[in-house]
């Protein structure tokens, strides 16, 4: 066989294993540590263009620069020395601070970069390109999710539901309810509400999950409950319930969590005590302390998330809530098109409303947005917050997880 039929049929079965990994496997391309193979500038017009962006547009092209500065700025903040003082004492390559075109950066992923051979500086060159476009992929991500512009609104109508509950009595003790004398009140410690996520919050949340899509990050709109005790945890879900604050239905079940209370236990717990409350061989101070003293026993230890505490105690679900947000477009256009009819118009504007057809255009849109409810009572309240659970460690692994996977063989290298 001739060294061409053999290149031939090597080329037909190269079959980049790792790419097939990623696309029936489950893995995720930011886990990779293979670069691109992209040969020429064609080549790599051509990704780019797949990938959904046209640099001959300007405005696009202008959005994939802003990509590029933003992730090196990521880099450096997060990842490197000294901004992370547990970050990598590396510093990022002149030619890739220097980049004018960006098919480069993907050809310097290829080994393929102008000036760029397979020595020890060109793979160099090829790790830093990968780096910085795994953080530029999450970043378009994030930027592309179409539900991103409607935040404050989609921020409103959830919180609305629970504020409207959400009361405080002559003492200014706070409290849920309908009224003061609610005979269904719960008394609360507190009721928080989360501020949009920050921006890099977000992008470090991305980095860090498997799917690494804009679209699974449930926590960008969030709600706490502090309760005094464990018992008013189960009491404050009955009234959300029985009040559709929530609906179950709408409950994504692979996000629900419970550290706190063993339900099964209590069921039998609140039937028995029940029972000897309706018999009169308790009265309702013994019958309360009883089930607080159930709540409270102790739960097994463990978290699904590999960045908290194994001592964080919590009860949180993930509901979603269907968000109608009105087009202000439709009736504008809709005026205008009235307005054509009844008011002189130059020719060539009156052809153009006239080929305005509103049923392409939707009067409202409507989707799904998840947010998240955590409930907790005081006493674990304050103990995730003093504990190893503390938000900075938590904050610090997730950092840790990103760089090792976004940085790869820099890591490998600079440790």
């Amino acid at each position: 066989m001739s060294k061409a039929q053999a290149d031939a049929i090597r080329k037909k079965f190269d079959f980049r294993w790792e790419a097939l990994d990623i696309i029936l496997s489950g893995r995720s391309s930011i886990d990779s540590r293979e670069g691109f193979h992209l040969h020429s500038t064609e080549d790599a017009e051509r990704f780019i263009r797949s990938y959904g962006y046209n640099l001959e547009n300007p405005i696009e092209k202008a959005e994939g620069f802003g990509n590029l500065h933003e992730a090196l700025a990521f880099i450096r903040r997060y990842f490197l020395q000294p901004e992370n003082p547990d970050g990598l004492r590396l510093d990022i390559p002149r030619k890739i601070l220097e980049i004018g075109d960006l098919r480069d950066l993907f050809l310097f992923a290829s080994l393929n970069g102008p000036g760029q051979t397979g020595d020890q500086a060109g793979v160099l060159l090829r790790d830093w390109a990968c780096a910085i476009l795994k953080v530029m992929h999450t970043i378009a991500h994030m930027d592309q999710d179409i539900r991103t512009p409607h935040f404050a609104d989609i921020q409103k109508q959830i919180f609305d539901r629970y504020y409207r509950f959400i009361q405080r009595d002559g003492d200014g003790k706070l409290y849920l309810g309908e009224r003061v004398d609610d005979p269904n009140r719960v008394d609360l410690v507190a009721f928080e509400t989360k501020p949009k996520k920050a921006r890099d919050s977000t992008l470090l949340k991305l980095l860090h999950k498997p799917e690494n899509v804009a679209e699974d990050i449930f926590d960008r709109v969030g709600i706490r409950f502090v309760t005094p005790g464990r018992v008013s945890i189960l009491r404050v879900l009955k009234y959300l319930r029985d009040k559709m604050v929530f609906m179950p239905p709408n409950i994504k079940p692979s996000r629900s969590r419970n550290t706190l209370i063993d339900l099964e236990r209590m069921q039998v717990v609140v039937r028995e005590a029940l029972e000897k409350l309706e018999q009169g061989q308790i009265d309702e101070s013994a019958f309360e302390q009883g089930l607080e003293q159930a709540a409270s026993a102790p739960q097994p230890q463990g978290t699904e998330n590999p960045h908290s505490s194994s001592t964080y105690r919590a009860i949180q679900f993930t509901c979603r809530q269907l968000i109608k947000l009105k087009n202000p477009l439709f009736d504008d256009l809709k005026e205008l098109k009235g307005l054509s009819r009844s008011k002189p118009m130059h020719e060539d504007l009156l052809k153009i409303v006239d080929r305005m057809d509103l049923k392409y255009l939707q009067r409202e849109l409507r989707f799904f947005y998840p947010y998240e409810v955590q409930l907790v009572d005081q006493q674990s309240f304050e103990q995730n917050e003093k504990g190893r659970s503390a938000h900075s460690e938590y904050k610090r692994a997730q950092i840790q997880t990103a760089m090792r996977r976004v940085m790869g063989p820099l890591a490998d290298a600079a440790r």
